[in-house]
């Protein structure tokens, strides 16, 4: 299969189980069954690929004045209008599809952080010498062992 289609695949896989996720978190977001949960999957999909290029482009003015707090409203009112023509998908309110819209823009990103498909590359290095490296920690306990602490270093950078 082309890049293309792949990417296009995991687009409507990550959308799907963002939308999954939201609509387990939120209670003014549900789907009444699966068969609305795949429409809205689809559709989201198609409409994040073809028309929200084009409305950002026609945004960009009011995004550039805002410093981007304009794009969690238009996704909330694309998802919003979703509701509207899917009969079994439903959002209580306004302001319920802008947190709806920016969780699922959210888990997308660590669902397409998880299996790698974005330039991002996240490390985690383990290490138990606090004295090594640019940070230095302070102790205010008497009691601080640093052989018993360990420091998580994340590394995160763009792949070449």
């Amino acid at each position: 299969m082309s890049s293309r289609i792949i990417t296009n695949l995991t687009n409507l896989t990550a959308t799907g189980v963002s939308l999954w996720i939201t609509s387990a978190l939120f209670d003014g977001f549900s789907f009444n069954n699966f068969e609305a949960l795949v429409i809205t999957t689809v559709l989201l999909t198609l409409i994040n690929i073809f028309v929200k290029p084009i409305i950002l482009i026609l945004t960009l003015p009011l995004a550039i004045v805002s410093l981007g707090l304009i794009i969690p409203i238009i996704n909330g009112a694309v998802l919003l209008g979703l509701a509207e023509i899917i009969p079994d998908f439903g959002i209580t309110s306004f302001f319920q599809a802008i947190f709806a819209a920016l969780l699922v823009s959210i888990i997308s990103t660590l669902i397409y952080i998880a299996i790698g498909s974005n330039k991002t590359i996240v490390s985690v290095k383990n290490s138990k010498d606090f004295t090594r490296g640019t940070q230095r920690f302070n102790r205010r306990d008497e009691h601080f062992s640093t052989e018993k602490k360990t420091t998580i270093d994340v590394d995160v950078r763009e792949k070449k």
